[in-house]
């Protein structure tokens, strides 16, 4: 199949608005405001300097080999960065003349690509003063639209890969999942055998979970901020934490800022609740935080969201000058931060900076943590890290569904008391390692065709940025038919869009697993090469 569309929708050696993309995520420079697009660019978009009123319709609507249309690549592209966040919030937009000259397009397909995007609540306009960039309604609250590229037939959502394989039929290079392997490694299953014999394991624990459990998590932490049990409070996993802190600081219609790309599942429960999204865009260092600081100049957002090491999906850790940074911001304007720490304790050399929370001296972070990455998914238990007058209105809200596993917070202390935790942590960490550098050495196969990524440092993934003219869904089409998944980028956005982005997990399968399937992925990547390059 000829792609023509991620030519323009990809932001790879592109220059437009705030930022250059040269490789998997993007480099902020203030100084590149609409500049022109390269020459590349501009001849594909202008090959001719005249054209009949045949060539004009199909450069408008597209031919009947299915060719994108410039308007479909100009949407798109807008659309792209608005939701990276490439485009902040409250940023001005060209007019449809200026932008048409630039991109060397028609005033017409600008102006109905402003439409599409207004209708959909991207943008907003005002008589006399152009549009802008607006925080990202609700889903519930967005119409659909009918555009000729619209994504549904192709996978997407975690739950439609799965259902696409079964976990054991497919290499499953998509979920963010621990080994299977650590499990076994672990020992914990005779923890919770033993667990099972305590009578105790089968009645309710306090809502704020197992008193020894939250010492045992004021330990671990060891921070300053977090100084007694009432400072803490178990949850069912990351995701009840996330969702019982949004219901107790948000309505819906609120708007939060999130950085972007973001783990999908915290998208989707923040959209499900009827959250207004402020997407922050992210570079190699992490969250841009002079982008967030202009922003709440003008949106006073409930929190924000942000997972600032190893982060999911991209990987990057943030800087310790922008960690200092954004809590100033937030002292000095009072917005809460919401940091999700899951991948700390899995790094492959030096620890990660300090968290946020551990340098927090307002109370204004909340720190997130989870077993689920440490150990494994299906343990969802994890702990939230907050000043007590925060935590006993939460604790309020989660009487209404008594969430607390008794069973397994009871193996969980047993496990932790045994001095079992550290040696898991680990081998868990040597086993992720070894894992990555073999993936690591597949990509190295295929970065002299465009591929490109960075050294993963810790955590779970690689994020890589696809050559250009290779679709992403083409790619995830014929992986599938050689058994491999993978989650592609928009997974990681506010919806689903074109954009050049997927994610490889390295630790949910084993190494001989891993070479299987990036041997397969390979070869669907050089098929798809070949059919695009005929």
């Amino acid at each position: 199949m000829f792609v023509e569309s991620t030519i323009i929708s990809r932001l790879q050696n592109f220059k437009l608005k705030d930022y250059t993309y040269r490789r998997g995520i993007g480099t902020y420079n203030p100084f590149l405001w609409w500049l022109p697009f390269n020459k590349k660019l501009a001849l594909f978009l202008s090959p001719f300097s005249y054209y009949s009123e045949k060539q004009d319709e199909i450069r408008e609507n597209g031919d009947e080999m299915g060719r994108k249309t410039v308007y479909q690549t100009v949407y798109n592209r807008l659309r792209y960065q608005i939701l990276s966040g490439e485009a902040p919030i409250g940023t001005p937009l060209p007019s449809e003349r200026r932008l048409a000259e630039e991109w060397g397009v028609s005033r017409n397909t600008v102006v109905r690509a402003y439409e599409d995007l207004e209708s959909e609540g991207l943008i907003w306009s005002k008589m006399g003063s152009g549009r802008f960039v607006q925080p990202l309604p609700p889903l519930s609250h967005a119409p659909w639209l009918e555009v000729k590229d619209q994504l549904q037939p192709y996978p997407s959502y975690m739950a439609d890969l799965l259902s696409a394989f079964g976990q054991d039929s497919a290499i499953n290079f998509s979920l963010g999942h621990g080994g299977k392997q650590m499990l076994a490694m672990s020992g914990f299953p005779e923890y919770v055998r033993k667990a099972a014999d305590n009578f105790a394991s089968y009645h309710f624990l306090p809502i704020s979970g197992h008193t020894e459990l939250r010492e045992w998590a004021v330990d671990w932490m060891g921070f300053d901020q977090v100084a007694s049990v009432e400072d803490v409070l178990m949850t069912s996993g990351s995701q009840e934490a996330l969702q019982l802190i949004t219901a107790v600081l948000a309505n819906p219609g609120d708007t939060i800022a999130v950085e972007m790309p973001t783990y999908f599942g915290a998208l989707q429960l923040f959209q499900s609740l009827g959250m207004r999204i402020i997407p922050i865009p992210m570079d190699r260092q992490g969250m841009v935080v002079d982008v967030l600081e202009g922003v709440l100049n003008r949106y006073q957002p409930k929190f924000l969201y942000t997972v600032p090491t190893f982060h999911n999906p991209t990987g990057t850790t943030l800087s310790l000058d922008r960690r200092k940074k954004l809590l100033q911001l937030s002292e000095r304007l009072g917005f809460p931060i919401v940091e999700d720490d899951a991948y700390r304790h899995l790094h492959f050399g030096e620890p990660a900076p300090p968290a946020l929370k551990s340098l927090d001296q307002t109370g204004q972070v909340i720190y997130v943590n989870t077993f689920s990455k440490m150990l494994f998914p299906g343990l969802r238990l994890g702990w939230i890290a907050a000043r007590p007058s925060l935590l006993q209105r939460i604790a309020r809200y989660k009487e209404l569904t008594i969430t607390n596993n008794s069973l397994g917070q009871h193996a969980l202390l047993s496990f932790l008391k045994s001095g079992a935790m550290e040696p898991h942590l680990k081998k868990s960490r040597e086993v992720y390692q070894r894992q990555a550098v073999l993936m690591e050495s597949f990509l190295q196969r295929m970065k002299p065709s465009g591929l490109s990524y960075d050294q993963a440092g810790g955590g779970f993934y690689y994020w890589i940025s696809l050559p250009e003219n290779l679709d992403v869904r083409e790619l995830l089409l014929e992986s599938m038919k050689e058994g491999v998944l993978f989650a592609t980028g928009d997974m990681f956005l506010a919806r689903e869009t074109q954009q050049p982005y997927i994610r490889l997990s390295f630790s949910f399968e084993t190494e001989e697993r891993i070479r299987e399937g990036m041997e397969k992925l390979e070869t669907a990547f050089s098929r798809l090469r070949r059919r695009d390059q005929d």
